[in-house]
């Protein structure tokens, strides 16, 4: 049960973070101190290139997976680099955020932990989320987020490629799951049997993907980027509950759980 609280607030952390950054961005793309990632951010074939690109991901893990998983790492790091140097570059000159962005994911890679690498999921999502969120209008966000929990539904069900991701993922200390042990041991259904596991995950997309649409939310006001935020933690915190309790259960796709309890956060703000 600790572990489940522990994940929550390290949700809420991301989150608010994400609309932080986020709140930073806008204001600088207002000023015209940087250009927005897409020049019309109402354009709905915003959210179609951004599932493109997700779906290209995907295939490059899937490929350098089946050749050798540690091929995944280098391109795990050289995204964590752009992302946590960007997050740092929010505070600290450029030089100075490339510097601490190698220094973190070498020593990370050095010596693996848990802590450390959910230190870098920390650093990485919340730059992620508030560049895209700043960037496109709320209603494309929720298109792609929409787009998202079919896949999701799809890669975890259907294909289950994203089940055979994880697996390999957590055999390895890795930044695109976050993870924290837990006492209780459980057996999991993979793709290749039933494998006991003592830690409770979550992927960094279930952190993006929500983070983004609170960000987008901000010209609305505050008041639904936080009803969301705070929803999507509730919603969260009963699905791992959940999980938590069976003996024996399978990889659940958390992004359709979580675009239900932004939508529902985000009517529930106009009541507020």
């Amino acid at each position: 049960m600790r572990e489940i609280l522990f994940l929550i607030l390290f949700f809420i952390a991301v989150s608010l973070f994400s609309l932080y950054l986020g709140g930073l961005t806008r204001k600088a793309i207002e000023k015209g101190e940087i250009e927005p990632v897409f020049p019309n951010p109402s354009d709905y074939r915003n959210s179609i290139y951004m599932f493109a690109l997700i779906v290209l991901g995907t295939l490059m893990v899937l490929f350098f997976i089946k050749i050798k998983v540690e091929f995944v790492k280098v391109l795990e790091n050289i995204a964590l680099f752009l992302l946590i140097s960007t997050t740092f570059s929010y505070f600290l000159p450029i030089f100075t955020s490339f510097l601490l962005s190698i220094l973190l994911i070498i020593v990370s890679e050095v010596k693996p932990s848990f802590i450390l690498k959910n230190l870098c999921i920390f650093l990485s999502i919340p730059s992620a989320s508030a560049i895209i969120g700043a960037s496109l209008d709320y209603k494309v966000v929720l298109l792609f987020f929409i787009i998202l929990a079919f896949y999701d539904i799809v890669s975890v069900f259907i294909t289950k490629h994203m089940v055979y991701i994880a697996e390999k993922l957590l055999s390895k200390s890795s930044s695109l799951i976050s993870v924290f042990p837990s006492k209780k041991i459980r057996k999991v259904s993979f793709s290749h049997g039933k494998r006991k596991i003592r830690v409770i995950a979550l992927g960094a997309g279930d952190y993006f993907m929500p983070a983004s649409f609170s960000v987008s939310l901000l010209p609305l006001g505050i008041k639904y980027s936080l009803s969301t935020l705070f929803l999507n933690a509730i919603t969260l915190f009963f699905l791992l509950y959940f999980i938590h309790k069976r003996e024996v259960s399978r990889p659940l796709p958390a992004i359709p759980f979580l675009l239900i309890s932004s939508i529902l956060g985000f009517l529930i703000s106009f009541y507020l």
